[in-house]
């Protein structure tokens, strides 16, 4: 994924590691479409985040993730400083939907990056 604003390439992030927003890889939505055991988030596409999974970071998140002390904060692309997301492992948010899940703690915003 690139950032929108200066092009820097951001991460290259294979899609196991992109995940729904019930935590799911995008894999096993897949998988469990065609056999029908895992209930779709309904709501799912109202969100504006692509979210990823937390021990699959590139380094440059992981860093401001650690400097943060595993808390909550903004990730700016490190070549512009333009927010291209965000991480919050302390507020637990959940997800619009009735199965009412914790959504995954970090996550690009979509409209801020290209995802190719």
């Amino acid at each position: 994924s690139n950032d929108k604003k200066c092009a820097n390439q951001l991460a290259e992030i294979e899609a196991q590691y992109v995940l729904s927003v019930h935590s799911e890889t995008t894999t096993t939505i897949t998988e469990s479409d065609e056999n029908q055991d895992v209930e779709i988030c309904q709501t799912e596409a109202e969100y504006a985040e692509v979210f990823i999974h937390e021990d699959h970071l590139p380094d440059w998140m992981r860093v401001e993730i650690e400097q943060s002390q595993w808390t909550k904060g903004k990730l700016k692309c490190p070549k512009c400083a333009f927010k291209v997301g965000s991480f919050d492992f302390v507020s637990g948010t959940r997800c619009k939907c009735t199965l009412n899940q914790v959504l995954p703690s970090v996550h690009f915003i979509r409209s801020k990056v290209d995802l190719r």
